[in-house]
């Protein structure tokens, strides 16, 4: 098994692997080119994942950057992979919803059979949901209301969003601009077919791409994947073979280049570093931490976890409270400060960082 320092210089690699060592003063590319290099990011928390994009620039961008990407569709927002919502690149999203759709659609009827949910009128609803976008960006409920006026009686919230979910499995709409603090939906241009195979192959190059060192245990759960598939697709697509601390590792290259000792981030709920077979790949931190840190952000040091952090947003300020398990070093606090900092910068607010016990389903 991997010693402590083992994990420890696997997850240094890892954080240069997402973006989260040293960050380069250029940002060519900016949030587009953040979602593009991760393959996709986990994103069902608006705000908080729109922060895990942007913290991954020098300058970090703001959360009204992030979401004039969403609005002018350079990033997309859908429900993909195990299925959860994500940000995806438009170039990706039609190979990574290839590779996976098939299992999604496949684990979804075990909710849709006992509700009686009709797939042959699936047709006929999509064709008014296009017609509908067509004439611009629409909210749920009001897609909700033009299929009421098309059928004559309204769908119940469940079966409106089981609709659009298979609008977004068959790559009709995403995510369109955030219209006050509603979602929207978009009519999508039409992409050219995958093969399923070639799909599953451009997702496992996208996942290692973005988080490698990885092993294809972790291609299986970001994508959802069986353990078979994702070991056929690693073995097809051209990656490079590691055996370190007694794994089996690849990467679509060298090993990257390890973050420096003591690198301190506060990271989304749900961030990319930890989008992995949790179970099988070695975080001795893990262990015995509250569950309440599960709904919070992660305080992480060399890409272990160290703590959690919380934040409020008032009309001039954002609150920021971190959870340590002991009194920090001054470099530590010095080194959280600056994050601290650079989340204000994100939300054009000052922050006010305090330590204290984060509320458990408080949202970093």
């Amino acid at each position: 098994m991997p010693t402590t320092s083992d994990v420890r210089a696997l997850q240094r690699s890892r954080l240069t692997a997402v973006g989260l060592g040293t960050l380069r003063a250029a940002d060519a590319g900016g949030v587009p080119a953040v979602v593009a290099r991760l393959g996709a990011v986990q994103a069902q928390e608006p705000h908080s994942s729109a922060w895990g994009v942007a913290q991954r620039l020098a300058r970090p961008a703001t959360l009204e950057e992030v979401q004039a990407a969403l609005a002018d569709a350079t990033i997309l927002r859908t429900h993909v992979l195990r299925p959860t919502w994500h940000y995806v690149a438009p170039d990706d999203l039609a190979p990574l919803m290839t590779a996976t759709a098939p299992r999604i659609r496949r684990a979804i009827l075990s909710a849709e059979k006992p509700r009686g949910f009709d797939h042959s009128l699936l047709p006929r609803r999509h064709a008014v949901v296009a017609e509908a976008l067509a004439r611009g960006p629409l909210t749920r409920k009001e897609l909700g209301a033009v299929l009421a006026a098309a059928e004559g009686a309204p769908l119940d919230t469940w079966h409106l969003g089981q609709v659009m979910m298979h609008a977004e499995l068959d790559l009709l709409v995403a995510s369109g601009p955030v219209r006050g603090k509603q979602a929207t939906y978009r009519l999508l241009p039409a992409r050219r077919a995958w093969d399923e195979h070639e799909a599953l192959v451009h997702l496992t190059r996208a996942y290692v791409r973005g988080h490698g060192p990885c092993r294809a245990e972790d291609v299986a759960w970001w994508g959802g994947l069986t353990k078979t598939a994702a070991r056929a697709a690693v073995a097809d697509a051209g990656l490079t073979r590691h055996e370190l601390a007694g794994l089996t590792l690849w990467t679509d290259g060298d090993l990257p280049e390890p973050a420096p000792a003591g690198t301190v981030r506060l990271l989304s709920v749900f961030d990319e570093l930890f989008c992995h077979d949790l179970k099988g790949w070695p975080t001795p931190t893990r262990d015995g931490t509250p569950d309440r840190w599960s709904f919070a952000g992660i305080v992480a040091v060399d890409g272990l976890i160290a703590g959690a952090w919380s934040r409020a947003l008032k009309a001039r300020s954002v609150e920021i409270t971190v959870e340590l398990p002991e009194e920090p070093s001054r470099r530590l606090w010095a080194a959280i400060e600056a994050e601290a900092a650079r989340y204000g910068e994100f939300c054009g607010l000052e922050p006010v960082l305090t330590r204290g016990q984060v509320a458990k389903g408080t949202i970093g």
